[in-house]
């Protein structure tokens, strides 16, 4: 008997809309459909974000203020969970 491991990415997929967007993380171009988070746009390009409160179980909320990031010409640092 074996042990499979599953990647939790953070935060559950988006639901499809039928819009992709491309974004770029730490220099990588992903393209991804609307809605996707930060958290999980980085988790499967195969950058980790630290995260305490998320998971793919659950909607995300951002209370932990752990997965912060910073967006090239946004003020602040945002959830990556939430974003």
């Amino acid at each position: 008997m074996g042990f499979t491991r599953e990647i939790d990415h953070g935060t559950p997929p988006a639901l499809a809309t039928g819009r992709d967007i491309t974004l770029t993380i730490d220099g990588e171009a992903v393209t991804l459909p609307e809605g996707t988070s930060i958290m999980r746009a980085a988790s499967l390009t195969g950058t980790a974000i630290p995260k305490l409160c998320a998971s793919d179980n659950l909607e995300s909320f951002g209370s932990c203020r752990l997965c912060l990031v910073e967006i090239e010409g946004r003020n602040g640092y945002p959830a990556s969970c939430t974003t």
